[in-house]
């Protein structure tokens, strides 16, 4: 399958943004088709041991149709890396940028409630309510903008410290109660006796805690149940998220984890999101030497899962 999509020439060129014919895997099938005709040539010509200029004028010709190959090839896949670059220096500028403001705004809120709290009404209380959720979600976008530069420029940095993984889960839980209740969505934390310890990143783990359970509880149907689920399996800590969603449509499975993926069927809730979420998740997990999956059925909901290694004894 991977094969099969490595040589979508249409897909690549959309994706990248440039012509068919300049797509590295058609000039590499190109490149393939010349070297072949050209063998079969001078394998024929060189029957003929009575026209040696012939031969050489004919290997001439198909090393001068290679290097034009190879010239164009070399021009696209650099075309393609300053482009990359390009984007991924944008991002992290425009990202920083905005980083700013949103900090400001949060030290005001902070400093209004602080202040006037008891002056204030249920109605402008609503507002601050409204606006702090409006600023978060921003917060959230730039991080995750930042982080996938990191990942595009090789920046990405992991800390490594005690994790345990139950507090994590009870303080996003926390932390995404307000919506859960917006959306008429309730949340359930279930664990096995004790779990182990594992090493990691602290708030990195936290973000694809987050990431999954902000999903289930945005595309649960309402009255609906989001369940999170800690256990110890071999030597690995499990940590898994299902909901009774919408699930994910068959057709797009391989696509779960790409940058900016939305399904299609999700359209209709008109939830926002960027589709960076699931695609950060990946990269955090398996850079900690784990491993994310997921099950799902399309109008029944999706269960992910990621699990680490448990922290050994020295």
């Amino acid at each position: 399958m991977v094969i099969i999509n490595d040589f979508n020439i249409k897909k690549q060129a959309d994706e990248l943004g440039i012509s068919v014919w300049k797509t590295p895997s058609f000039l590499f099938i190109v490149m393939g088709i010349v070297v072949m005709a050209a063998m079969t040539l001078v394998y024929f010509i060189s029957r003929d041991k009575s026209s040696p200029e012939l031969l050489i004028l004919s290997e001439i010709i198909v090393v001068i149709v290679i290097m034009s190959i190879g010239n164009s090839v070399i021009q696209s896949v650099e075309q393609i890396a300053k482009v990359n670059k390009m984007k991924s220096d944008f991002i992290s500028i425009v990202s920083h940028q905005l980083k700013t403001p949103p900090t400001e705004i949060s030290w005001e809120i902070e400093l209004l409630l602080a202040e006037y709290k008891g002056e204030l009404n249920n109605k402008q209380l609503e507002i601050i309510s409204s606006i702090s959720e409006a600023n978060r979600r921003i917060v959230k976008l730039t991080n995750d903008l930042l982080d996938v530069a990191r990942f595009d420029q090789g920046r990405f940095i992991l800390n490594k410290e005690k994790i345990n993984i139950a507090e994590i889960i009870r303080e996003v839980i926390q932390n995404n109660l307000i919506m859960a209740q917006a959306n008429n969505v309730r949340i359930e934390f279930s664990n096995n006796g004790t779990i182990p310890e594992i090493i990691g990143d602290k708030k990195r783990i936290g973000v694809v805690v987050d990431n999954f359970l902000t999903n289930a509880i945005k595309y649960t149907k309402e009255k609906g149940k989001v369940g999170i689920e800690a256990r110890q399996q071999g030597d690995n800590l499990v940590v898994s998220v299902k909901d009774n969603g919408v699930g994910i449509p068959e057709s797009q499975k391989d696509k779960v984890f790409d940058k900016f993926f939305r399904s299609d069927n999700v359209v209709k809730y008109n939830t926002e999101g960027s589709g960076l979420g699931l695609y950060i998740a990946k990269k955090i997990i398996e850079s900690s030497k784990g491993k994310i999956w997921f099950d799902t059925k399309e109008g029944q909901g999706s269960t992910f899962y990621f699990s680490l290694p448990i922290m050994t004894e020295a």
